[in-house]
């Protein structure tokens, strides 16, 4: 007796572990790859589609899910997605973990847009995705200070699960590019050293992710210190990083010395390259 009751628990825990997620497609297209970009955007966000809509998808709770926090469903509906063709979701709903659910539950419509790009409000950091000049969607026209060329809008934070005494505490670090509010000036788009200052910006602002994402992986954190430890960490980590991205601008003088700019541009690489176990 005791044999069937421990097998049908385990069997329970498999099957339940992840989130139910579901579709309702109206016009379904070839599938992309695995590795295609798939751009979501939030309830806030504004859209006008430019191309297909495909359908409705939708997360929910099995009961039983234990996988199925907001990056672990995002990663999920982006794969349903691909399923079904679509390289754009919309979030219409966002539920967010309560008493009732651990989970992020979402629904979503599902879009294949010619261009991509031309919706994003933020991108997130990556190895293959460098900045260009049509990311830089802020007006420069705000700014006071005629002598400023380009701004670099970009940080990281981190979020976590819905932790309990049960359940063991999963550390979320992001990177992103805000591109509402960074700005070029017109007449300085066709400076390649000035962009590859601003992804200097960008790329330096990884490695600090990367090093707080070391930090809370190496702390022990639970629902008793999760708080406390882990703001801490981050407010320390931000410091340091604020105080790099001063001392990058000081020493390269916004870019224009090339001796300079080439010396952090090798730094930054290998801090990102020390820091490769901990992309994720």
């Amino acid at each position: 007796m005791k044999s069937l009751l421990l097998f049908t628990f385990l069997a329970i825990s498999i099957y339940s572990c992840s989130p139910k997620i579901r579709s309702t497609i109206s016009s379904k297209q070839p599938p992309l790859s695995d590795t295609t970009f798939v751009l979501v955007l939030q309830q806030q966000d504004d859209f006008t589609n430019d191309g297909i809509e495909i359908g409705t998808i939708k997360s929910g709770d099995n009961g039983l899910s234990t996988n199925c926090t907001y990056f672990e469903v995002i990663d999920k509906l982006k794969q349903m997605a691909r399923q079904n063709g679509a390289n754009v979701i919309k979030i219409t709903e966002h539920k967010v973990p309560d008493r009732w659910s651990s989970c992020d539950r979402f629904t979503a419509r599902i879009y294949l847009v010619p261009d991509f790009r031309k919706h994003e409000k933020e991108i997130q950091w990556s190895p293959t995705r460098k900045l260009t000049w049509e990311d830089f969607k802020g007006n420069p026209k705000s700014i006071s200070n005629l002598n400023v060329a380009a701004q670099t809008y970009c940080g990281f934070g981190f979020q976590t699960n819905y932790v309990t005494v049960l359940t063991k505490a999963k550390i979320f670090v992001t990177t992103t590019f805000t591109c509402n509010l960074s700005w070029v000036r017109p007449d300085q788009k066709n400076r390649a050293d000035l962009l590859e200052h601003e992804q200097g910006h960008f790329d330096l602002c990884e490695v600090y992710a990367r090093q707080l994402r070391k930090k809370l992986q190496e702390q022990k954190l639970t629902v008793f210190n999760l708080n406390t430890d882990a703001n801490a960490i981050f407010k320390n980590v931000y410091a340091l990083y604020l105080d790099r991205q001063e001392l990058y601008e000081k020493e390269t003088n916004y870019g224009l010395n090339k001796e300079k700019q080439n010396e952090w541009r090798m730094t930054i690489n290998n801090e990102l390259s020390d820091l490769s176990n901990y992309t994720k």
